[in-house]
This record gives C-alpha cells, sequence and structure tokens, in this order.
C-alpha cells in the first residue's frame, strides 16, 4: 500500500512528465505533419520523428535516470532563441520550441515538487 508521500512522489511525476511532453508533442503534430506524401507514396517526415524524439526527452530522462534532474527545458529555451532569431524562415519552429520551453519548465517545477515527497 503507497504512503501518502509516495502517492504524492508518483502523482508529481507522472503530471510533470506530461506536462513536459504533451504539449510540445501536440504543438509539433499541429505544425508538421508526420506522414509525408509524393508520388502515390507515403512516407514518415524524419524530421518530425527528430522533434518529437526531442519532446520526449523528459520522459527518457525520467525513465534512464542519467541525469539528477529532467531539466531540458533549457534545451527548449535554445531553441526558442535560435528560431526566434531566424523566425522568418521559421514560424513554426519558434512556437513550437517556445511551447516546448514553457511546458518542460512546468514540468520541471512539477517534477521538483514530487521530488519533496521522495522517502
Amino acid at each position: 500500500m503507497m504512503t501518502g508521500n509516495l502517492k504524492r512522489l508518483v502523482f508529481f511525476k507522472t503530471l510533470g512528465i506530461l506536462v513536459a511532453v504533451v504539449p510540445t508533442l501536440a504543438a509539433i503534430l499541429f505544425y508538421f505533419p508526420l506522414w509525408l506524401g509524393g508520388s502515390g507514396i507515403e512516407i514518415l517526415s524524419g524530421f518530425t520523428v527528430l522533434l518529437c524524439v526531442l519532446a520526449h526527452v523528459p520522459l527518457f530522462k525520467a525513465l534512464k535516470r542519467l541525469f539528477n534532474s529532467s531539466a531540458s527545458f533549457a534545451l527548449w529555451l535554445v531553441l526558442f532563441v535560435a528560431f526566434f532569431l531566424l523566425s522568418r524562415i521559421a514560424d513554426q519552429m519558434t512556437v513550437i520550441s517556445f511551447v516546448g520551453f514553457v511546458s518542460n519548465l512546468a514540468g520541471a517545477v512539477l517534477l521538483k515538487l514530487g521530488e519533496r515527497y521522495r522517502e
């Protein structure tokens, strides 16, 4: 049976990862198609897949425990600044990286709140 602190830890960890991953993934899939059609052939978009993998960085970090914290919001902040400077050619990437930054920052805060309940 889970104790109160363990329940809170699991809740905040799960919520933190969901808040960090889902909005970024939704923004990516809204702006870029996963499947590209051409010449009657459907192919998987490698760029979209790469962005989707980047969106899951907090989940990978939580699963692998390679790092002490799930602070991938710094990656998204760097991407946001880079794409903001190139916004004439990458307006969609500006929005996606900003959503990634904000959602990963919120997820990191929730994950840190959850750490308070670790026994």
